[in-house]
């Protein structure tokens, strides 16, 4: 296991792949940055921004843990499968699996494109599912349980105008943690899932609602706490549901949005 184990930091000794992680100004980043400062070993996974990934897989060496850029589409199944083998076989296991990759597009309902949505369940639904069954399948095999978190949205709990499809996977993510938190905590394996608002990061740079000053005011007007938030925020997250602090969380939604739920209603 790592080389961090012993040293009393939450995530010492653990595992960890987060999918969709290499933009450097990707929520991804954060959370695998965050793991790795608490000692786990962390797998990158893009299918993109091969050049970042590797650069964060550098980064997350510096901190004496094992790292590794695995380029694969969580959208192909047999794609993931080999994803999941080839890390168990190069880190010695699999405790913690961040299913993080995911897509947006910013279309009225009548003009949404078959391709456009076809895109977006592809990665944000079907990549969700086979990432969360094929770690399922090697923490059951393994027997020494395991954490999954997913990283849905707040359109989980409130809907945005020209984002009908998105909040739809993510409606979905959250019916798929659930149930999964039903089935598997009996193998000590718990599935949780985040709920970030309004993020500084590369997949909320075409939206509309956000592409002047005045729109990033008024938006902060929603917002209790009247910033975005930064990728780390969402790390810190993850890292509560996979250490020990998260022992008795399963099934969970836990919003990370400085209020906006709240706010905006």
């Amino acid at each position: 296991m790592g080389g961090a184990e012993g040293s009393g930091l939450r995530l010492a000794g653990k595992v960890a792949l987060v999918t969709g992680a290499a933009h450097e100004r990707g929520i991804g980043r954060g959370i695998a940055l965050c793991l790795a400062e608490e000692g786990a070993d962390v797998a990158v996974n893009d299918v993109a921004y091969e050049d970042m990934g590797r650069e964060l897989v550098a980064e997350i060496e510096a901190m004496g843990r094992r790292a590794g850029f695995y380029r694969a589409s969580v959208a192909e199944r047999g794609a993931v499968d080999d994803l999941i083998a080839r890390v168990r076989s190069d880190l010695g296991g699999l405790d913690i699996v961040c299913s993080n990759a995911g897509v947006a597009d910013w279309q009225a309902f009548t003009e949404i494109t078959e391709e456009s949505f076809d895109r977006i369940v592809s990665v944000n639904l079907t990549g969700a599912f086979n990432v969360g069954q094929a770690a399922a399948k090697a923490m059951v095999a393994a027997e020494r349980g395991g954490r999954i978190v997913f990283t849905s949205s707040v359109h989980v709990q409130m809907g945005f105008p020209t984002m009908a499809v998105y909040g739809s996977t993510k409606q979905g993510v959250r019916a798929l943690a659930e149930t999964m938190a039903i089935e598997l905590a009996p193998r000590g394996i718990l599935v949780n899932h985040i709920g970030p608002g309004w993020v500084k990061s590369i997949l909320n740079d075409r939206s509309p609602g956000l592409q002047t000053a005045e729109d990033e005011a008024n938006t902060l007007k929603l917002i209790p706490i009247p910033r975005p938030a930064e990728p780390r925020e969402m790390g810190r997250a993850v890292v509560y549901l996979c250490s020990a602090d998260g022992d008795y969380v399963t099934g969970e939604f836990l919003r990370v949005d400085g209020g906006f739920v709240v706010g905006k209603y």
